[in-house]
């Protein structure tokens, strides 16, 4: 017997931190909600990430410099990136679009878009957490830190800092003693190092996933169970067909990060989305080794003090979405960790997840092309965290016609 077609106002497609902050948003202007993924809010990409609001990586993956960069990057054992060969003709298209965008103008204008989207990141993750009554021990403020060993590693960490001047990016030069009078675990290990005064992190991102979920459910926000196969045309709205029946809204917000490519294309956009899969291994015994996220610059990873352990995460592999853990990813961390730190334990928890990335490094904020009432805000790589808020934001102001210009940079015709 099929299922009467459920109605709702707005659908959500995706329970993921940015999805979560989209329904936080419109639901505070008014809107019906309903949060729609099969998974449990946050149990994704949201859950395992360094757990940084980085709002000073207003550098394009896809920058200039990467040309001389990528020998190390293809070839060498201790590079953060690897890319699943077999795969290659897969991810062609993207790697060619990707390697379009490393030009300078290009890169600029992803820089200028990036650095709009992440100046008030950080304040606008504050309004959320003030609505959360959060008492400081989610929200940690304590800057950001990244060190160099080499010194080829430290003078390309001084040109990027000038361009992050540029945007007005705070940061804070640090030499090898006070790298150590600030994180005394760091003490002989590096050269130098830069210190982000204004960013944060978060002590547990699944939590914030969760907490966040429970206080839109508290106000009347319906979180649903179900996949969403498709979405089409549907009395003056938009139908969405899942795995539990059919639904139709007035609007579609597709936020399903990784998996949210073949959506956009039901709503007439082919995007260029793939999944960088990124790591992580968590250290009970090594909560206390930092601070504050710290970051070796040229392994690429973060060490991030947690609720009652050290996460450290990062790197970057490209392949399938459907590949096995790769276990030489997570010795990569653990080894370049160790080889800093000494040994650090057995790792209590490991991690595979999949950040949704686009080939210029921006997000798809704001409407599809050619189907009525259909939005995206997916596609923010390694920033999803950081920008979740901010993305809540700037989604909910374009469904009410009010975007600022600048946010047409993050429009999916520029895929066209």
């Amino acid at each position: 017997m099929n299922q009467p077609t459920q109605h709702a106002e707005i659908v959500i497609l995706g329970a993921g931190i940015v999805g979560l902050a989209c329904a936080w948003h419109l639901h505070q202007q008014g809107y019906e909600i309903t949060v729609m993924d099969p998974e449990l809010p946050g149990t994704g990409a949201s859950s395992g990430n360094a757990g940084l609001l980085a709002n000073f990586a207003i550098e394009p993956l896809a920058h200039p410099q990467l040309w001389r960069e990528m020998p190390h990057l293809l070839l060498s054992p201790h590079s953060p990136f690897h890319l699943r060969w077999r795969h290659l003709p897969g991810l062609s298209p993207w790697l060619w679009r990707f390697l379009r965008a490393t030009n300078r103008r290009r890169a600029e204008h992803a820089t200028r878009i990036l650095s709009e989207l992440l100046a008030p990141s950080v304040n606008d993750w504050a309004t959320i957490f003030d609505d959360l009554e959060d008492n400081g021990a989610l929200l940690q403020r304590r800057g950001s830190l990244c060190f160099y060993r080499s010194e080829q590693g430290w003078r390309a960490a001084q040109r990027d800092a000038a361009a992050r001047k540029r945007f007005g990016v705070r940061q804070e030069h640090l030499d090898a003693r006070a790298l150590a009078a600030l994180e005394p675990a760091l003490e002989g290990l590096a050269r130098g190092g830069i210190l982000f005064p204004e960013a944060c992190h978060v002590s547990d991102p699944l939590t914030l996933a969760q907490r966040l979920a429970e206080r839109l459910k508290s106000r009347g926000v319906r979180l649903v169970r179900a996949k969403a196969k498709g979405l089409a045309s549907h009395r003056g709205g938009v139908g969405i067909d899942t795995d539990r029946g059919s639904w139709q809204a007035d609007k579609v917000v597709v936020a399903a990060g990784a998996w949210s490519q073949p959506l956009a294309q039901d709503a007439g956009d082919r995007i260029p989305l793939i999944s960088e899969r990124g790591y992580h291994l968590e250290y009970p015994a090594a909560k206390e080794l930092v601070s504050r996220p710290c970051s070796p610059g040229e392994y690429a990873f973060y060490l991030t003090p947690m609720q009652d352990r050290l996460r450290i995460a990062g790197t970057v592999e490209l392949g399938h979405n459907d590949d096995p853990i790769n276990p030489r990813r997570l010795d990569y961390i653990r080894r370049h960790a160790e080889s800093l730190f000494g040994p650090l334990g057995e790792p209590s928890h490991t991690w595979l997840g999949l950040r949704p990335s686009l080939p210029d490094s921006l997000p798809v904020i704001g409407p599809a092309s050619s189907l009525p009432g259909v939005s995206y805000a997916f596609g923010h790589g390694h920033l999803g965290l950081t920008l979740a808020a901010t993305t809540g934001r700037l989604l909910a102001a374009s469904i009410n016609g009010k975007a600022p210009e600048w946010l047409a940079g993050c429009g999916a015709g520029r895929f066209r």
